[in-house]
């Protein structure tokens, strides 16, 4: 690596990072106002920047008191839209100063004005995840995307017995879907009796985040509704995780637990007519298989941004709409979403969102740099950073330093890969603990992250971050690894050439450096390794069907502690993960001290959130990972560099970029 070319690039990044307020940190987060409180807006006068880009257009001259978007009122005006206070619940979520992301990490919040497109751009068909972010709405809610201080958000608000065993929860009176049907609790109802209950839709019955401690064999929370507005959720076990599982966990939404069961009961069996679903089937080309046909139609979060639930009633700020041009995704404001600013306007302040499908993650970059990006948060990378701040000007965009909210580029090593010799091996925790002392971290740090990262200290712990070549090759050798062949690579316990196949995608623009220098170093130990870049899309279903052998990726959100234990073996043992969450019926048994893992889970998700015994056994979990190593972290505390048009106003200078996506309700454009 040509490290004096990146030391001089370096000298840029500590300049973007002393405009951002300095490479340490975020100090604590303030504890925010009350979700519900009218606080006054935050005081100061919004600077106005000039941006060569006309992708964003700016807000129109409206009244400065209107209280909806001016196309809103003109559709009231001709009688096509209910009245806004028809519209809004009760009593709305109020959106202030430290509400969304603390007071800290957004120092000037301040009231907006509509108008305006962001335009981002994506590279994998039907999924465009900046946008799945700002559209996804939790039940719940804490500020900056923390689990402290836990508020309602689609929920109204919530109360917990004294053994965290029973949780009472209200919705808001007057919330309506965004085809202006009114949420109830019959909504409720039919996502827990109707499609959890349902053999057909959901075999396995409630998925882990509704049964006792968080696990997919715990029983089942009962539901109990009271009225339209009102219902309880009761556990045999204290579940204090549960209203963390209800904010953050899987960066889950509202549709876990709340879907439009007036638009869906037209395709269950339970509901639905005979002749009329029986039409639907056969229009679908499909027989008696209704269940099919509905999980067709039923669209949660995760599907939000594809082209099948354009139409399909929401709570989100936007929503999907059709678009006149193949691999252009539009969404546009919901007139009846339930958030106002605390001077009563009803939000978003923009009026659309628009994604273009490029070729990959590389040519979301080149939009960035030609201007035709208002706001990119994950296809961007440290190494782009001297680009990003050649070109802000012309571009007419910041670039912000935040923290990224995953530990970045972990080396797996996929421990049921279907091949004997190798899983010999990589279950040899003397094999995985040579590779992770065979790893020059530092030289990641310095060329990949420009500094601003450190090592894994926490998931690999001090003696396996170290960087020792005769420790590493001396455990090869203890694990039969000592014959070589011509070209001084080493050969398998089994006597044949042994080679891994490390195959990535592009989701992020560090994986692919990662996994060459990955590479590049491992040889020096005789370790050869053949490194392929492979479609994002089918990198996923090959990961699912437990086919790729070793891959470099991201890994343990930071936070709220989530992927140091049991959701690791997601990726680095597919079939142990598929065992444990079909209660054994599917995939492979895992040893002892993986299946230790998920019951630190159990245990932690039974405490509440931040509480102490919450905070002992997430330090229980973090020490399991660093005596198992089932991952090889390569680095931890990575920053994250987040472009935002010059004209956008409400973003963020600290705290988890991610935090943004999830805010962007409150952006808005000045003029």
């Amino acid at each position: 690596m040509r490290k004096v070319r990146f030391l001089s690039l370096l000298a840029v990044v500590v300049l973007l990072l002393a405009a951002c307020g300095g490479g340490e940190s975020a100090p604590a987060a303030e504890q925010p106002a009350a979700v519900e409180a009218t606080a006054a807006p935050a005081t100061g006068a919004v600077t106005e920047t000039t941006s060569t880009t006309d992708t964003a257009a700016a807000a129109p001259a409206a009244d400065a008191g209107a209280k909806e978007a001016p196309a809103l009122a003109e559709l009231v005006k001709a009688g096509k839209l209910p009245p806004l206070d028809e519209r809004l619940p009760k009593e709305p979520f109020v959106v202030g100063p430290g509400v969304l992301l603390s007071k800290e990490d957004l120092p000037n919040w301040t009231p907006g004005q509509y108008g305006g497109t962001i335009n981002t751009a994506h590279s994998v068909a039907d999924w465009a995840p900046d946008v799945f972010v700002m559209l996804n709405e939790p039940l719940l809610q804490a500020p900056g995307l923390s689990v402290q201080d836990i508020k309602g958000n689609v929920l109204k608000s919530f109360e917990v017995n004294a053994d965290n065993t029973e949780f009472t929860f209200h919705l808001r009176e007057g919330l309506k879907w965004s085809d202006g049907e009114p949420v109830t609790t019959a909504d409720v109802k039919f996502v827990y009796e109707n499609v959890y209950g349902n053999e057909k839709i959901s075999p396995t019955g409630p998925p882990a985040r509704f049964r006792n401690g968080f696990d997919p064999a715990g029983e089942p929370g009962k539901l109990a509704i009271t009225d339209d507005y009102n219902f309880k959720m009761t556990f045999t076990k204290p579940y204090g995780g549960f209203l963390r599982n209800l904010t953050i966990e899987g960066w889950n939404g509202y549709t876990e637990l709340i879907r439009p069961s007036h638009f869906l009961k037209q395709f269950h069996a339970d509901f639905a007519k005979a002749d009329e679903l029986k039409a639907l089937l056969a229009k679908a080309n499909l027989k008696d298989e209704w269940w099919q046909l509905y999980t067709q139609n039923d669209c949660q979060n995760w599907n939000d941004t594809a082209d099948r639930c354009i139409g399909f009633p929401t709570l989100n700020p936007w929503l999907s709409v059709k678009s006149q041009s193949t691999g252009v995704k539009t969404f546009e404001r919901n007139p009846y979403y339930w958030k106002v600013d605390t001077d009563g306007k009803q939000l978003p302040y923009v009026d659309k969102i628009v994604s273009v499908q490029v070729e990959d993650v590389e040519m979301v970059n080149q939009r960035v740099l030609t201007g035709d990006i208002d706001y990119l948060r994950e296809s961007t990378g440290l190494v782009k950073v001297p680009l990003y701040k050649e070109n802000e000007e012309k571009a007419g965009f910041n670039t912000v330093l935040l923290d990224m909210h995953v530990d970045a580029s972990a080396l797996f090593l996929n421990e049921t890969f279907k091949d004997e010799t190798w899983r010999k091996l990589v279950r040899d925790i003397r094999f995985r603990q040579a590779l992770s002392m065979a790893l020059n971290r530092q030289e990641f740090i310095d060329s990949i992250y420009y500094s601003f990262a450190a090592l894994p200290l926490t998931s690999v712990g001090d003696e396996n971050s170290k960087y020792d070549v005769a420790k590493a090759n001396a455990l090869l050798d203890e694990v039969g690894m000592k014959e070589k062949d011509a070209d001084g690579f080493r050969m398998g316990p089994d006597g044949k050439p042994f080679a891994i196949l490390l195959e990535h995608g592009a989701h992020a623009p560090d994986l692919q450096p990662s996994a060459e220098l990955v590479a590049a170093q491992l040889k020096e130990v005789g370790i050869k390794v053949n490194v392929k870049r492979i479609d994002s899309t089918l990198w996923g279903s090959r990961n699912t069907a437990n086919e790729l052998q070793a891959t470099v990726f991201w890994t343990h959100d930071q936070g709220w502690d989530s992927g140091y234990t049991g959701g690791i073996f997601d990726i680095t043992a597919p079939d142990w993960a598929l065992w444990h969450t079909s209660n054994g019926k599917k995939g492979e048994e895992p040893p002892a001290w993986a299946k230790q893992a998920w019951d630190l889970d159990v245990k932690r998700w039974s405490s509440v959130s931040g509480s102490d015994e919450y905070n002992k056994l997430k330090e229980e979990g973090y020490a399991w990972s660093r005596t198992n190593l089932p991952v090889i972290q390569i680095v931890e505390g990575v920053k994250y560099a987040m472009i935002a048009n010059k004209k956008l106003q409400n973003v963020p200078q600290a705290g988890f970029a991610i935090a943004a996506n999830f805010a962007g309700e409150q952006l808005w454009y000045g003029q």
